[in-house]
């Protein structure tokens, strides 16, 4: 297959370029670390062969506009652009008892001391203990779907 070498022609460019937007991906990440990880299990299942990256998504969807320095998501824009599918998004108090295939969740949670904000998988956390999640409530869960 080969070597990509077209991916790290000015990557350390690309790199300095956006160096606030990555020093910001540890605190805010969280939302589009799980549409990351929706990309790679629709992968996973519809495109087994096709490779991820989440740092390249990263800046390419930084690039395209469809995240700012500080992590704000255009959620459905990012998984059509990652995945090729056309997305839609709902908010839901509460999910079905049975979860379709094609239908993929993220939790919302709030922490009214904080006043923070945080996204989850209901699998697992991109953080090791959030506090957000300790301290907070689950206000409601993005629910995902494609075509």
């Amino acid at each position: 297959m080969g070597l990509p070498k077209e991916k790290y022609i000015g990557f350390q460019s690309k790199l300095a370029k956006h160096a606030l937007f990555l020093q910001n991906m540890g605190a805010y990440s969280c939302l589009f670390l799980c549409l990351c990880s929706i990309t790679e299990e629709y992968f996973e299942l519809h495109e087994p062969e096709r490779k991820f990256d989440i740092l390249e998504a990263a800046i390419k969807c930084r690039e395209k506009g469809l995240i700012n320095h500080e992590w704000t998501c255009k959620t459905v824009d990012i998984l059509n652009f990652l995945t090729g599918r056309r997305w839609e998004k709902k908010n839901m108090e509460k999910l079905p008892e049975r979860i379709p295939e094609n239908m993929y969740t993220v939790e919302k949670w709030f922490n009214e001391r904080t006043k923070y904000t945080h996204f989850r998988r209901r699998w697992g956390d991109t953080l090791d203990n959030s506090v957000t999640v300790k301290e907070g409530v689950l206000s409601c869960y993005y629910v995902f779907t494609h075509d």
